[in-house]
């Protein structure tokens, strides 16, 4: 049978069914009878150069599958057989598997990699087969090694990395693969597939190398490499978005560095941004600027304060730089320093009265510059804005600059140039964190004039000529960044009880706006104007009743649209907001509301990211509505019941789950708490069968480490809905649980004053409970 396996195999790959299937018999019947020769003869028909590519391939392939499976029961079951074999014809194999790697057949190297792989993991935890490392180490290290034994030896030691644990490797083993792998990607190896091979077996090999990134001796050789890829750009990189060259992943893994060893980067980074950044060639120039704001995160204020002070003057000036990419890289500059250094209530202040005025005059002016520099601008407004947020009377500084700013990036988003559509953005967004950022109520009516202005250029999109999908999409993507504007607007102005007046009186036509945008039918504006509608609900409060009538059938496509779930989570949302400004105004529109959120709920076509803000959004309503809600009890408490149980079978090992299992719990606990408000009084007694189920469920999460502190103030909260609403019919729950008061100490030691200020209302709730 051995002799003719080379038959057999190429017979498993006939594409007449009868030919394959007895050739599938005949393997089946030689590996049950003899295992060991079984795998020696696929062994040496993958490493024989005078057999076929095609049986190669397939012996090569069953080799693999002989040593391990995805069930965990199996892969057992075939470690176990590859123990048993004896150890004169595991060593043949071996030696096989190893010549293969030199093949000059590219499918018999790829696999032969894997199966080295797949045996290592089944030896090397055993302490057995030490030498592999070494081995594959000499492939890369002898003189006129063949380019494709090279890539297949890192290749294999890249999937070794991948099956085996970094405690089953000695020091010197992980210094050897180290070694290999530097051995590949050195410039003086010209092959790019051994390289590319190199770069890969790194990232598979990083998890065993911790020992070797201790090494604080590297920094002076690092850095002083990165430097030099800046100098490596492309003379488009400024045009193109997303551009990824040399010089860009120099500059990435500069700033990476910076944000890891801090300080230690800037005396190594310093040198280079000196020498090249007056020099006449513009690639030194931008070289140097990239460097400087690479080195931006990660240094302390202190370190980095006196370099921008001196230099801030220079990147000013260079901004009227002869090269785009210069004046593109010292604008990105400028933004990562405000971003980065500026806080208007720091210790070392960047921004002043005295240069403040010559930052805003060049950014002004630069802002009118070629898009991709006006972009870069844009942003570094934004941080400079971002700043002074929670500044106070700090802001008043930059007060006095805000019309001009707010015309500057109108005009901006008004440009016709053809790369203007990320430029407008950029502007509208710079926009919103001017409005987010102002002062009011000595910025009112600078914000006043914005918000007409806004809702004239709304207005505006609703009367273009639409002749194509094409023109469709644009307005729709104009008329979602307006509704973005409004948004903020309106939550800026509604922060003040001198600035709502504002919002009243433009409330109508704001609203009559809205509803012709929904009639444009597009997923990317329903979702912004939604969010806008919400916070024109907050701000207007019960006067919303009047738009339900017209604006509910648009929120009930909102809430149908499964397919678009972002649109369907944030009209959610909306009803939230919406039963939060109209209170029991919202009652004629619950069952509708209700039945939407329950199909949502039941459908396994709704995205699971919607489902938790569900529950959060059935206490809102319950809220809203009080003992109104009692109709829909029946219904709600089995979805909570059946999520409560949900959260207990989702795999904490797997991170996503993890933070929907959080999100799920809290939004449970949120449905429950806006219901028990709701029904305290006369109808409390509804809530009793609940106690119970509900007490165990947050004792459970309550025993769950990897809850986040969301999730422990929303079950806090809820202890203590549930002692005031319902209050002695839980005395003796209360009193046979203790784990409330593990929970409450739990609050007491916590930093944030908001859990334990709630945790302190929660403990008078019970105790009043206990000694009633």
């Amino acid at each position: 049978m051995a002799m003719e396996i080379t038959q057999v195999l190429l017979s498993a790959q006939s594409p007449d069914g009868h030919t394959r299937t007895l050739a599938e018999a005949n393997l089946k019947q030689f590996q049950e009878q003899n295992l060991p020769l079984f795998l020696l003869s696929l062994s040496v028909e993958l490493s024989s150069e005078q057999k076929p590519p095609e049986s190669r391939r397939l012996a090569g392939i069953i080799l693999k599958n002989s040593l391990d499976a995805k069930d965990a029961v199996r892969k057992e079951e075939l470690t176990q057989r590859w123990v048993s074999v004896d150890p004169s014809i595991k060593s043949q194999i071996k030696d096989s598997l190893l010549r293969t790697l030199g093949s000059s057949v590219s499918d018999a190297r790829q696999t032969s990699s894997q199966v080295i792989a797949k045996v290592a993991s089944i030896e090397v935890p055993r302490r057995e087969w030490q030498e592999l490392i070494g081995l594959l180490l000499n492939n890369m290290t002898q003189p006129d090694a063949p380019a494709p034994l090279k890539q297949s030896t890192l290749e294999a030691l890249g999937y070794v990395c991948e099956e085996v644990s970094p405690q089953d490797l000695e020091q010197d083993q992980v210094n050897a693969i180290l070694t290999a792998v530097v051995q590949g990607m050195n410039q003086a190896e010209h092959s790019s597939e051994v390289r590319l091979a190199a770069v890969k077996a790194l990232y598979n090999a990083l998890d065993f190398a911790q020992t070797n990134f201790e090494n604080e001796q590297a920094l002076p050789t690092l850095v002083p490499l990165m430097l030099e890829t800046l100098l490596k750009q492309e003379e488009d990189q400024d045009q193109e978005d997303g551009v990824w060259n040399l010089s860009m992943a120099g500059g990435t893994c500069l700033g990476l560095i910076a944000r890891t060893v801090g300080d230690a980067v800037v005396p190594l980074a310093m040198p280079f941004v000196e020498n090249n950044i007056t020099k006449g060639d513009w690639r030194s120039r931008e070289a140097a600027t990239f460097a400087f704001g690479s080195i931006l995160e990660g240094p302390s204020i202190e370190k980095l304060a006196p370099l921008v002070h001196s230099g801030l003057q220079f990147l000013l000036n260079a901004m009227k730089d002869q090269n785009s990419h210069v004046k593109d890289t010292t604008a990105w500059t400028l933004g990562r320093i405000f971003e980065f250094l500026h806080s208007a209530g720091g210790e070392y202040p960047i921004l002043t009265a005295t240069n403040l005025p010559h930052i805003m005059s060049v950014l002004l002016e630069s802002i009118r510059d070629a898009p991709n520099v006006a972009e870069k601008v844009c942003g570094a407004i934004y941080f400079l804005a971002q700043g002074f947020e929670d500044a106070g009377s700090s802001s008043s500084i930059l007060t006095p600059y805000l019309g001009d700013i707010v015309s500057a990036l109108l005009s901006t988003a008004d440009r016709t140039d053809p790369s203007n559509v990320r430029l407008r953005s950029s502007a509208y967004e710079t926009l919103n964190e001017i409005v987010r950022c102002s002062s009011i109520p000595e910025t009112s009516n600078m914000v006043a004039h914005l918000l007409h202005e806004i809702m004239n250029r709304l207005s505006k999109t609703l009367e273009l000529h639409i002749a194509s999908s094409e023109d469709r999409e644009k307005q729709g993507d104009l008329q979602a960044l307006l509704c973005g504007v409004l948004q903020v607007i309106l939550q800026k102005l509604s922060n003040s009880i001198e600035t709502k007046p504002i919002i009243l009186q433009s409330a109508d036509q704001m609203m009559i706006l809205f509803l012709q945008v929904f009639a444009c039918r597009s997923s990317t504006v329903h979702e912004e104007a939604m969010l806008a509608i919400g916070a024109l609900a907050y701000a207007t409060g019960p006067e919303f009743a009047k738009y339900m009538q017209e604006f509910y059938k648009y929120l009930e496509m909102g809430l149908q649209n499964f397919e678009e779930y972002q649109v369907c989570s944030i009209s959610v949302g909306v009803v939230g907001d919406i039963c939060r400004a109209l209170d029991d105004k919202v009652l004629p529109y619950c069952d509708g509301i209700m039945s939407q959120l329950l199909k949502d709920l039941s459908s396994p076509m709704l995205h699971r990211s919607v489902k938790p803000p569900i529950f959060s959004c059935f206490g809102d309503i319950a809220l809203a509505i009080g003992e109104h809600f009692e109709k829909y009890v029946p219904y709600v408490i089995p979805m909570l019941q059946g999520a409560a149980e949900l959260c207990s079978h989702l795999d904490v090992n797997d991170d996503d789950m993890q933070e929907y299992g959080n999100q799920l719990r809290r939004g449970i606990f949120e449905a429950y708490s806006g219901i028990l408000q709701g029904f305290k009084g006369p109808k409390a007694a509804l809530m009793v069968p609940c106690a119970s189920p509900l007490l165990s469920f947050i004792e459970a999460v309550v025993r769950d480490k990897n809850r986040d502190e969301e999730v422990t103030k929303a079950a806090v909260a809820v202890l203590g809905d549930l002692a005031d609403t319902l209050g002695p019919n839980t005395k003796i729950l209360f009193k046979d649980c203790t784990f409330h008061m593990e929970l409450l100490g739990e609050c007491f030691r916590s930093d944030n004053d908001q859990l334990k200020e709630t945790a302190t209302w929660t403990q008078g709730m019970i105790q009043r409970v206990l000694v009633s």
